[in-house]
């Protein structure tokens, strides 16, 4: 018989059992961390924690001492520098962060009953569709999505089954379906994140549930023993975008279930969830949510939300009837090209069927005039193209498959092709990161000669470098700091130059590099000190010394 829910406001009622930790343990790392953050109260944090285990206690422990916990999607410097301008505390494994006692003792390891409207956290959107927003969550938001998730997905799971995550739960799905879920029900989860598939294959034999996303989803082999997992699984989710049809089918093909698919976002939660079966069904309702589609966009109202106000989203949806609806794409993926509208869904959608690509995302690069990029993954017959002609051929054939399709406006102008695509710990593609490919720091050094003591590489400076924009308002100019970076990088490859940099010798710029010049990079290295200078047909550009680590 399964335990009557106990809501996350009293969660010590059912405490998680992660393998080999019991209740009471947890309880004590939650007393703890109590006391480590009880001086703070009323104040907020920034807490991040790979451990999902400690991370569950800390954040008990944070709302205990009454201190909101802002979680960061991701420790990059930028990241970090944000969170300092909010004014944040850091805590647990972010630099120099508030740690709780080692001994995982507390004066007092009881937990009172939280409540629900004065307890909150604030979660970041993934930045797939721009630059990541705070967005703050009761305690009762996220209450009323757990409860939500077991009315369905409850009888689904066995009681003695453990959850497992490929994605983060510093985000709202892995946060929810990760922790909060399994601390909610009484499940036991695993503290540590699945990096790579191969860790997969050895989970079992006991009863598995899988937190999974598309982009590892989409990677499975076919080449690996999937029968322990297969055995093991009871049901795997994924959310975070759109389960490609052959992913679907090689979940069903390999472990012979079809995936959950939970549709939402970190601003509404959950709303909708349909079995990635690959026939593309309709959209269910998760229990609460209420849905219209007004002027074709999707709206919703759910407990989930921090209002009963309607909730219009950027989805374009329609009824299919049974009270469940259609994704169409979203709206704000519609661009405006010389008064012409450009839908790059429909762009994208079209190139995702070409036998050529695998993976594939188009977007709008800013700037005096829009222009349509695409970074894409060729498939095994794109790939071959690729070798046997090169780049250009390989476009010039998906220009021609668009041909036709779009307005001669819309064909991309810039294109870029990956290994695999970028990914967050939630295992999202973010916009910032796919525009990054479009604006290097530096060219691709194109190598001429290397060996242990001199090398060396052409650098086509071209005008999309990072490095060309905002510096010299009225012209397009490298910095020259920006030369010295670019040597230290060719060094570090070139030599294997360790330590810092310590000092800069002799340094002298010459001439202005501009757009469109073709730099030769040549390198002198005697242990510990790198010669560089920068030539091109005008003569030189910029020259120096610089030394690293410990060299005298």
């Amino acid at each position: 018989m399964r335990i009557p829910l106990p809501g996350l406001c009293n969660v010590d009622a059912a405490a998680p059992v992660s393998p080999g930790i019991d209740r009471a343990h947890w309880r004590r790392r939650v007393g703890a961390w109590r006391d480590a953050l009880g001086p703070h109260a009323g104040k907020d944090i920034a807490l991040a924690c790979d451990d999902a285990l400690e991370f569950s206690a800390a954040l008990f422990g944070a709302w205990q001492a009454g201190v909101t916990p802002w979680l960061p999607g991701d420790t990059l410097p930028a990241t970090l520098e944000t969170l300092r301008a909010h004014g944040l505390l850091f805590a647990a494994d972010l630099p120099g962060g508030i740690r709780a006692s080692e001994s995982g003792t507390s004066s007092d390891a009881r937990m009172h009953m939280l409540d629900a409207d004065a307890c909150a956290l604030v979660l970041f959107t993934s930045g797939s569709t721009g630059e990541p927003a705070a967005i703050r969550k009761s305690l009762r938001q996220l209450d009323a999505e757990v409860d939500a998730l077991e009315s369905v997905f409850g009888p689904m799971i066995d009681a003695d089954a453990v959850v497992h995550g490929t994605v983060s739960h510093q985000h709202i799905y892995g946060l929810l379906f990760r922790i909060l879920w399994p601390l909610s029900s009484g499940h036991s989860f695993a503290p540590a994140r699945i990096a790579y598939n191969e860790q997969l294959t050895t989970l079992g034999p006991g009863p598995v549930v899988l937190i999974a996303s598309p982009a590892h989803l989409k990677r499975l082999s076919d080449t690996q023993d999937w029968r322990m997992l297969a055995s093991a699984l009871r049901v795997v989710f994924s959310s975070g975008g759109p389960l490609p049809v052959d992913a679907a089918l090689a979940v069903q093909r390999l472990w012979g279930q079809a995936a959950i698919e939970v549709f939402g976002s970190t601003e509404t939660g959950g709303i909708a969830w349909r079995r990635g079966d690959g026939s593309r069904a309709p959209w269910q309702p998760l229990p609460g949510v209420e849905w219209r589609v007004q002027d074709g966009l999707l709206d919703v109202r759910s407990p989930h939300l921090p209002s009963t106000e309607w909730w219009s989203t950027s989805d374009r949806a329609h009824e299919a009837g049974d009270g469940r609806f259609e994704l169409l794409g979203r709206a704000d993926r519609i661009v405006k090209l010389e008064e012409r509208r450009i839908s790059l869904d429909a762009i994208q959608a079209r190139l995702q069927d070409s036998e050529l690509l695998d993976d594939v995302r188009v977007l709008a690069l800013p700037g005096h005039r829009i222009l349509l990029a695409v970074a894409a993954v060729a498939s095994a017959h794109g790939r071959a193209l690729l070798d046997a002609d090169g780049r250009p051929a390989l476009v010039e054939r998906l220009r021609a498959w668009l041909a036709g399709y779009c307005d001669p406006i819309a064909l991309p102008r810039r294109w870029r092709f990956l290994e695999s695509m970028p990914v967050d710990t939630r295992g999202k593609t973010r916009q910032r990161d796919l525009a990054a490919l479009f604006r290097p720091l530096m060219p691709t050094p194109d190598w001429q000669f290397r060996d242990h003591q001199k090398a060396t590489a052409t650098l086509l400076a071209t005008a999309e470098l990072a490095a060309f924009e905002g510096h010299f308002p009225q012209v397009s100019v490298l910095p020259g700091v920006v030369l010295v970076d670019w040597a230290v990088r060719l060094g570090r490859e070139a030599f294997g130059a360790a330590g810092d940099m310590q000092c800069m010798e002799a340094l002298k710029f010459q001439q202005l590099v501009r757009p469109a010049t073709l730099l030769t990079a040549e390198l002198d290295w005697h242990p510990g000190h790198l010669g560089f200078r920068f030539t091109s047909v005008r003569g030189v550009h910029a020259s120096g010394r610089l030394r690293f680590g410990d060299a005298p």
